[in-house]
């Protein structure tokens, strides 16, 4: 998996509601659907990263959270023929299921699951705890809650792994499900066990030297449109990824002496490019980007939250064809070089995931024969940037 995974929560139960919350406190993008639709899903409390959809939209993300009942995994197995490439984390257990040995037939209820989704990988975790303990809230220097993943794919289960870092949680991979991963299966050791990994004082040591010298100073960084990038990319005929980036964009971060950075960005949506003329001038037109009508997108920070050491969630208002919309954009300090001669240069790496038919992209999109929009809903952008320091004015 490649680039930033969209995320989506299947099920607003307990297990489904805690995991929102989660997803919402350390702002990482997510959907979050149930069978009832998303008019029914209350997400007045939780931060603008969680957004509700329909359960169709849910099932087109990367990696999906089941977070229903164990019976009723089979049945949305079956809204489709083909999960690859998705992964798929299953957080139900058969403990306490009526027939639940005669259901399984020896085998172990992940084993089950993930035979109702064929092509994907298939993850278990979040499942060891009870709710409750689960929604806990520890202070940071009390340490990080554990969780556990395993699968037979090693790679879904690192992807696994590192979304639970993103929410706070502290990950354990376990290996093949036949394997560390009975261990978490219903009855089994490592279930309803309550384990925190603890800070060490050597790991506060390094988090505290690692940050010196890495800080922004106060003053105006702008955007240096060579050495930085826009990109996108979204699904395709429901198989593949579309590809692009934008070429002409400017923008600037300001950093006062005491208060929040503020930061601002202008897209040339002309710019567009995804490597064919036809297709980019599509892209151009009026029911696309519309670009003669509407010809920049802008960005304008309103609010930063810190998420870790050097990362961060800045709240924007994100305006494309003249609609504006207030979202999440995740992204990562990595520090300041003292550049080549022409000033200080800092560098971030960020991502954002869109809705088109928020800005009324593309709201005619054809359906396939088989079912399923032509072109996915969401939108994955990612960028990559360095900001020169300006230099200082000079003193009279």
């Amino acid at each position: 998996m490649t680039g930033t995974p969209q995320y989506a929560i299947v099920g607003t139960g307990s297990i489904g509601t805690i995991l929102a919350q989660r997803f919402s406190d350390h702002h990482v993008p997510t959907l979050w659907a149930n069978t009832r639709g998303p008019e029914t899903i209350d997400v007045t409390e939780l931060s603008a990263s969680v957004t509700p959809t329909t359960l169709d939209t849910a099932l087109d993300a990367d990696v999906i959270v089941l977070a229903i009942p164990f019976l009723e995994v089979r049945e949305l197995g079956g809204r489709r023929t083909d999960w690859s490439g998705k992964v798929v984390v299953d957080t139900t257990n058969a403990f306490l299921v009526p027939n639940s040995e005669q259901i399984l037939g020896g085998r172990l209820s992940t084993e089950y699951n993930a035979e109702a989704f064929p092509g994907a990988a298939v993850v278990k975790s979040f499942n060891q705890t009870a709710a409750r303990q689960l929604a806990e809230k520890r202070p940071p220097e009390f340490g990080k809650r554990v969780v556990f993943a395993a699968s037979n794919d090693s790679a879904a289960s690192t992807a696994v792994a590192g979304l639970c870092t993103d929410l706070g949680f502290a990950p354990i991979e376990l290996g093949r499900l036949d394997e560390g991963g009975v261990l978490i299966q219903a009855r089994n050791a490592l279930v309803l066990r309550e384990l925190y990994e603890l800070p060490t004082e050597l790991e506060k040591s390094v988090e505290a030297t690692s940050a010196v010298g890495r800080d922004l100073t106060p003053g105006t960084w702008t955007i240096d449109p060579v050495h930085s990038s826009i990109t996108f990319s979204v699904r395709h005929l429901m198989v593949g990824k579309v590809r692009g980036r934008f070429g002409d964009f400017s923008g600037s971060i300001t950093l006062p002496e005491n208060g929040t950075p503020s930061i601002t960005a202008t897209i040339a949506v002309g710019s567009v490019d995804t490597g064919n003329p036809a297709r980019d001038e599509h892209l151009r037109a009026p029911d696309v980007f519309g670009a003669d009508e509407f010809p920049a997108a802008t960005l304008v920070s309103v609010d930063m939250h810190g998420t870790g050491q050097d990362d961060w969630v800045l709240v924007i208002d994100f305006t494309l064809r003249g609609i504006t919309k207030r979202l999440p954009l995740a992204f990562s300090f990595l520090g300041v070089s003292a550049g080549m001669g022409h000033g200080e240069v800092a560098g971030f790496d960020g991502a954002i995931t869109l809705r088109r038919s928020d800005f009324g992209v593309l709201t005619d999109t054809p359906l396939l024969a088989g079912g399923g929009p032509m072109l996915g809903d969401t939108v994955d952008v990612t960028v990559s940037l360095e900001a020169v320091k300006a230099p200082a004015a000079p003193t009279v």
